[in-house]
C-alpha cells in the first residue's frame, strides 16, 4: 500500500510525495544494499552526502512507473552495485544490530522488537546481533517445534538438545535490551501459549492446530 501527497501552497510547480509502507522500505534496503549502506553512514558521518559520495563512489538507479488506470506503481531496479563482500553486507542488512542502528539514525522512539524469518541451521555460526532473544526451533522430518530463550543465539544454539537434537530449522526476535529482565517470563509464556495449540508430553489439553508436536518438557500448568 502507498499514499501519495501534493504541496501547493507557496510554490510555483507542485511538490509529489511517495509513501509506502515499512515492508516495501525493508525490499529496498535488500535490493539496494550499497544505498542502503551509504544512507547509514552518511547519517553516522560528520562529513555531507557529497564528500561521503566521493569516499564510496558508485550510482544505482531504480525506475518507479505509476498505471493511473490501475492506481498501481511498478518499481523496477535496473541497476544495482554488488557489495564487496555480498553475502556478509545482505545479511547484515536484515540483522538487529543494523536495524537498531536504523531506528537510531530514523530517531525512532518507543520499544521495537527485531523479527525474523526462518533460517535453516547451517546459517547460525554467521548469525549477527542475535542478542537478548527468544527463539523457535524445528525439526520438520520428525515434526517437533521447541521454544527457547537466550542472551546470546549462537552460543546458545552450539549446545546439544536432547528433546530437539536434529532440529534443521530456527528463528528468532531479538528483544529491546530493556526488556531483558522479562526474556524468561515471555518464554513462559510462548510455550504455554504453544502448548494449547499443539500436541505435548505434559498431557496439556491441545486443540491439535498441525502434526507438529512441542518439544519443551517445562510447560507451566
Amino acid at each position: 500500500m502507498g499514499w501519495i501527497t501534493t504541496t501547493i501552497k507557496g510554490r510555483k510547480t507542485p511538490a509529489f510525495r511517495l509513501w509506502f509502507e515499512e515492508g516495501l522500505s525493508l525490499q529496498l534496503k535488500h535490493t539496494f544494499v550499497m544505498s542502503y549502506m551509504r544512507s547509514l553512514e552518511t547519517a553516522l558521518s560528520p562529513q555531507k552526502l557529497s564528500e561521503i559520495e566521493k569516499l564510496i563512489p558508485f550510482w544505482e538507479f531504480l525506475d518507479i512507473e505509476f498505471d493511473h488506470e490501475n492506481y498501481l506503481f511498478k518499481f523496477v531496479a535496473y541497476f544495482t552495485q554488488e557489495p564487496s563482500f555480498p553475502h556478509l553486507f545482505s545479511r547484515l542488512v536484515g540483522s538487529p544490530s543494523v536495524a537498531r542502528i536504523d531506528d537510531e539514525v530514523a530517531q525512532k522512539k518507543g520499544t521495537k522488537i527485531y523479527k525474523q524469518d526462518w533460517k535453516k541451521r547451517e546459517e547460525i555460526e554467521f548469525e549477527i546481533g542475535a542478542t537478548n532473544v527468544i527463539y523457535m526451533l524445528a525439526d520438520t522430518k520428525n515434526k517437533l517445534f521447541y521454544i527457547g530463550e537466550a542472551k546470546d543465539l549462537v552460543k546458545r544454539l552450539s549446545q546439544q538438545y536432547k528433546v530437539i537434537p536434529n532440529w534443521n530449522l530456527y528463528r528468532y526476535d531479538a528483544l529491546p535490551n530493556h526488556l531483558e529482565s522479562y526474556r524468561v517470563p515471555i518464554e513462559r509464556m510462548l510455550i504455554r501459549n504453544f502448548a494449547v495449540l499443539l500436541k505435548n508430553n505434559k498431557d496439556i489439553e491441545s486443540i491439535g492446530i498441525s502434526d507438529f508436536t512441542l518439544a519443551n518438557e517445562k510447560i507451566d500448568k
